[in-house]
């Protein structure tokens, strides 16, 4: 497999940068020949693929809009970047605002600052995007029980 060196790396525009990035991901397959719907890319092969980081808000703006236009959506870890196929989130579940209802009543009854510390002191628990979800998760998973899917 012939792997891309540094010196010969581009140095390319934004819109240039998306589509090379857009072509990787959808080139890359998994055991079973079939397209992914994510991935992740390391900021060195970022860079290597592309001759550039993402800087500062307007390039990574402009950078994201180009490879939306691509079908993919990108969310920038702190040595990585991780990508979805756009297409694919018409199959994920809705979340509704009932589930915060709750809140809401509250944030409508003058209580907004009592509600958004109580959601961010809940949020707060969350160390990782793939942590426990709520309390019931995180006292689960302390005493080593699996968590169920449903």
């Amino acid at each position: 497999m012939k792997t891309v060196s540094t010196a010969d790396r581009p140095n390319v525009s934004l819109r240039d940068a998306a589509t090379l990035v857009a072509l990787a991901l959808k080139r890359t397959t998994n055991k079973a020949g079939q397209p992914r719907i994510r991935a992740r890319m390391s900021s060195k092969t970022f860079k290597r693929l592309t001759g550039r980081r993402i800087g500062g808000a307007n390039s990574a703006k402009e950078f994201t809009e180009e490879l939306s236009n691509l079908g993919w959506l990108m969310v920038r870890m702190p040595s990585a970047y991780g990508f979805v196929r756009s297409a694919s989130l018409t199959k994920w579940p809705l979340t509704k605002s009932n589930v915060i209802a709750k809140e809401l009543e509250q944030i409508g009854g003058e209580s907004e600052a009592k509600a958004l510390d109580d959601a961010r002191r809940e949020l707060g628990g969350s160390i990782d995007v793939g942590g426990p979800s709520n309390a019931s998760d995180a006292s689960n998973r302390a005493e080593g029980k699996k968590k169920v899917v449903r």
